[in-house]
């Protein structure tokens, strides 16, 4: 199983144009506020962003731009368990090596220090994995865009053609 704690990347392409691409997106969704779950997020331009609660924001999320390719539109993106969360996580682990090096150049990294920094470590190693390993939440993100723009999806999580 591949490693990707930021979700699996999707392309989908319909024959709708841009405008009526957004538009069907903004009518599907469900409102920000609205208390059953479901899709819901904005369209901003041409950056896409979808959640799926309204109470679990770091619940599964689906990210991407579409593009404009002159005979409909194009959806590249990705999707994932907690993408919001492992960017943030992504920063910390950047910061990690940073604060080691801090320590040890001052000379206050002691034995207390470097245990807690492999700590933190194995617990950002640990929290990357298991959202690598829980990236199909994201599915059914991907599977609202598939739905509501009336295309097939390609993600490693297609399903193989109907005969």
């Amino acid at each position: 199983m591949a490693f990707r704690p930021l979700g699996f990347g999707f392309e989908l392409k319909t024959p709708l144009g841009l405008a009526e691409s957004k538009s069907r997106i903004r009518e599907c969704k469900q409102t920000w506020y609205d208390p059953s779950d479901g899709p819901r997020g904005f369209v901003l331009g041409r950056f896409i962003c979808l959640w799926n609660s309204i109470v679990d924001s770091q619940g599964p999320m689906l990210i991407g731009w579409i593009h404009d390719d002159g005979m409909g539109c194009r959806i590249a993106g990705r999707s994932g368990s907690d993408i919001n969360g492992m960017l943030y996580l992504g920063l910390v682990g950047a910061l990690l090596p940073v604060i080691a090096v801090g320590l040890f150049r001052d000379g206050r990294m002691g034995l207390s220090g470097a245990i807690m920094l492999a700590l933190c470590a194995a617990a950002l190693i640990l929290l990357l994995w298991n959202a690598s390993r829980e990236r199909r939440a994201g599915l059914a993100l991907a599977d609202f865009l598939e739905l509501t723009l009336g295309s097939n999806a390609r993600h490693e999580f297609g399903r193989p053609p109907v005969s």
